[in-house]
């Protein structure tokens, strides 16, 4: 690994810690405490979706207003302001123990922090990886990142069930501090090509199987989180056995990403996205069937590797697509606005689920079906970085 790119990752990693404790619990805190109001089950389901719609449409305004600002101002720049409003949310969520209103804020906060976090990050690594070894880079990432996560989950647990949530967010709090310590070493760039979220909306027609792609992923995510997480949480109980759930399915993945990125750059990634592909179709599928807590053990296992398969040959095509096209600013927009519609959608999707009072479970066929449309960027054509490439 590169030593300019050390910082980035060790940025990356405390604040991936800060936000997975948020990630793993906040939707379970956000239930419970519409539960204490006296309200029921589904007006707690409600404010859940509602939560993350409100984040994801702020995460929309914030890649956008990020992708300004980084012409003037530079991507580290980004980050940084990543990193306070992630701390500010973190506040707002603490003041929410004691006036519930201030959730709305933090669901506002965090959208616009995911925003901006993203866009800087991934173009300082754009500028400064390894041109010809963006999957090797990003599997060496990932796995100093799943290292620092491996227990979050289970700390998230020991905490809140011995301290109560304000001890979560606290600790959130401490590693987004550790993070923009992390980051005040590295390097920085600027983009030089202006582009707009108009734009690239207009590309989404054009590139319309990479755009279902990526589209797929957002959808994917809000399912995962808040929506499975919530369900093994039913079944589970407690934070703190929902925490070992996932740690210990974390610990079993913990070295698989490495191995995919160098698999990247030395194979291609036409099979990992296909393969990726039904694994992550699979794993839905088995969730939507089985109920069991040690079978969806199992599941969420084969999903993590599946996330590995798609998630990181996907972010090798964004890098090598801002590479070539010598425009990273429109790379990025296009990768982060289309993830972020897909999110936007499936919250929207929720809804309309809850209000028809339809069982939690039957959301995991549809995500089975969406986890096929990245399929559509290897068929015939190929993808683009290989032979017969297909600018979809």
């Amino acid at each position: 690994m590169r030593k300019k790119l050390l910082p980035l990752f060790l940025s990356q990693s405390f604040r991936s810690v800060a936000v997975s404790l948020l990630s793993f619990f906040s939707a379970i805190y956000i239930f419970k405490s519409v539960l204490n109001t006296g309200s029921g089950e589904k007006q707690a389901f409600l404010a859940v979706f509602l939560f993350y719609l409100v984040l994801f449409i702020f995460k929309f305004i914030g890649v956008s207003l990020a992708e300004e600002l980084a012409l003037k101002f530079g991507l580290k720049r980004q980050v940084f302001i990543g990193q306070f409003l992630n701390a500010l949310a973190i506040l707002a969520f603490v003041a929410s123990q004691s006036q519930f209103l201030f959730l709305w804020l933090a669901s506002a906060l965090w959208g616009a922090a995911i925003g901006f976090f993203w866009f800087g990050w991934h173009g300082l690594f754009i500028k400064d990886g390894y041109a010809r070894e963006y999957g090797k880079a990003l599997g060496l990432g990932s796995l100093l990142e799943t290292s620092f996560l491996l227990l979050t989950p289970f700390l998230g647990g020991v905490l809140i069930g011995v301290f109560g949530y304000q001890a979560l967010f606290w600790t959130s709090f401490f590693f987004i501090f550790l993070g923009v310590l992390a980051i005040l070493t590295t390097f920085d760039q600027k983009t030089h090509h202006d582009t707009s979220p108009q734009e690239v909306l207009g590309l989404f027609w054009t590139h319309k199987r990479m755009t279902l792609s990526y589209l797929s992923s957002g959808i994917l995510g809000v399912l995962y989180s808040p929506v499975f997480i919530l369900y093994v949480f039913f079944f589970l109980k407690k934070e703190l056995a929902l925490g070992g759930f996932f740690s210990l399915s974390m610990i079993v993945t913990a070295i698989a990403n490495y191995s995919i990125g160098k698999r990247v750059d030395q194979k291609g990634k036409r099979d990992l996205i296909a393969y990726g592909s039904y694994f992550s179709f699979l794993a839905w599928l088995g969730r939507f069937l089985v109920s069991a807590p040690s079978i969806l053990f199992i599941f969420d296992v084969i999903y993590r590797l599946a996330g590995g398969m798609l998630g990181i040959p996907l972010g090798v095509l964004t890098y090598q697509k801002a590479r070539d096209g010598h425009s990273t600013g429109r790379a990025l927009l296009f990768r982060e606005l289309a993830i972020t519609l897909g999110s936007v959608l499936a919250c929207l999707l929720l809804i309309v689920f809850v209000l028809m009072q339809l069982e939690l479970r039957y959301v995991f066929l549809g995500g089975a079906g969406f986890s096929l449309l990245p399929l559509l960027i290897v068929r015939e054509r190929g993808i683009y970085g290989e032979p017969n490439e297909s600018r979809q």
